[in-house]
């Protein structure tokens, strides 16, 4: 589906004047974000969530646009992070007056290169194959970071300085709003050169090959080189999110390869949806939150996480954005205030059911954690433990054979609740949507 406007679909197509408005807004609460969140732990985890956008916009260039699955997306990253660290390096040692905020250009050339020495390869054949390609593409480039160490710093990476560029407009990067600052400034003119993109003949040609390859090659089309086109772009943007993360962290080691990075941007960009614009960022802000701010809370936030993905896909195909587009339908045309009772029982079956399988998890955690003699997060710890000897763990295995009963029921409650309030919330829908009244 085509989306000329972030989180809009095409079918709602607004004028010219919302369109700015959208971007005009975009651009604000880049803005006045550092300004509500002032602390340096907050415009740290803002710039790995602008850098995992720009990520993840890139990569819905291929998955989204062009219907190419791709396991090496993060190869290109850090082909673009290792650019701007030489390039930064280079900068340091030579005292050259180029400032660091010109470094992501060199990350979007490499990438760009990169993109098209591995893609000429890769986008030959689609599908399952294009996936399986590079798939053995990420693993190769991986291997070989790890065998070159000269090249690539091996496990200790090669470490850089952002403040010894020249000062650009008398910014240094010596502080991390400044970061912030370039980071947001490279996301809001990579996002609008990538919507532009999808407006392109370009992004047409994507998209139908997407849809249809076997019409767009009758038509005079090569599917192969459209891929190809798309896969250089992609690559180029992904440079950019590589480079930006390597001046965040000045730091840029072999791991920035590996395959779990590229499995990260396929799930943020999952997440957030693959079929409006504005998708991926969501995926990518959620993300990043999951996997910085839930890691210090819980240590099964990777379960948490790969759960949430599985629900996305198998009952919210169109992700986060196609949730919230859905809503700003039904509010529109007036159906939540018709089909609200079974969709609160439906909130509040799945608020059962979530809360009673966190419960279980942590309490299961727990036990475990007990087992193992670590510190507890209800103030356990080994030594009490070991005072209390095997009545205390009988005790907190009993609270926790408790907790585990009530939780069950309350996910099967809920389960039940949902089942219910789902099915009177698709009659409700199709009372709404008849056109058809009834006659008294």
């Amino acid at each position: 589906m085509d989306h000329v406007v972030p989180g809009v679909p095409l079918s709602e197509a607004p004028s010219w004047r919302r369109r700015v408005a959208v971007w005009s807004a975009f651009a604000a609460a880049l803005i006045v974000l550092p300004w509500c969140f002032p602390s340096d732990a907050a415009l740290t985890l803002m710039t790995q969530m602008g850098t995992a956008a720009i990520l993840a916009l890139s990569f819905n260039l291929l998955l989204g646009s062009t219907g190419l699955l791709s396991f090496c997306h993060a190869t290109y990253a850090g082909i673009g992070a290792f650019a701007g660290v030489w390039c930064m390096n280079r900068i340091g040692a030579h005292t050259l007056p180029v400032s660091m905020g010109l470094v992501p250009i060199a990350g979007a050339l490499a990438g760009g290169a990169a993109g098209a020495t591995l893609g000429y390869v890769t986008t030959r054949r689609s599908g399952m194959t294009f996936a399986m390609i590079t798939l053995g593409v990420a693993e190769l480039v991986w291997v070989m970071a790890a065998m070159l160490p000269e090249w690539f710093g091996g496990e200790r990476g090669i470490p850089t300085d952002r403040t010894l560029g020249a000062p650009w407009l008398g910014v240094t990067f010596a502080t991390q709003r400044q970061v912030y600052g370039l980071v947001a400034l490279w996301l809001f003119v990579c996002a609008a050169m990538m919507f532009g993109l999808t407006r392109t003949p370009l992004g047409y040609l994507a998209r139908a090959v997407r849809d249809n390859a076997v019409r767009v090659a009758f038509l005079g089309q090569s599917p192969a080189a459209v891929r190809y086109r798309m896969q250089i772009v992609a690559a180029a943007f992904a440079g950019v999110a590589g480079a930006l993360s390597a001046l965040n962290f000045e730091l840029v080691s072999a791991d920035t390869f590996s395959l779990e990075r590229s499995g990260v941007v396929l799930v943020f960009t999952v997440l957030g949806g693959t079929t409006y614009f504005a998708g991926p960022v969501l995926g990518a802000v959620v993300g990043v939150f999951a996997t910085v701010v839930l890691a210090t809370m819980t240590r099964a936030w990777q379960l948490y996480l790969g759960l949430g993905f599985l629900g996305v896909v198998v009952f919210m195909p169109g992700g986060i954005a196609g949730l919230l587009a859905m809503h700003a339908r039904a509010w529109r045309d007036g159906t939540l205030r018709v089909v609200w009772r079974p969709y609160a029982g439906l909130c509040l079956g799945l608020a059962l059911a979530v809360g009673g399988l966190i419960v279980i998890v942590e309490t299961t955690y727990g036990v475990r954690l007990a087992v193992d003699g670590a510190s507890m997060p209800n103030g356990w710890g080994p030594g009490q433990i070991a005072q209390s000897g095997q009545i205390g763990y009988i005790a907190l295995l009993g609270g926790g054979v408790g907790g585990w009963a009530i939780s069950a029921v309350a996910v099967g409650v809920g389960v039940v609740i949902v089942r219910l309030a789902a099915s009177r919330l698709r009659r409700a829908l199709a009372r709404a949507n008849d056109p058809v009244q009834e006659q008294p």
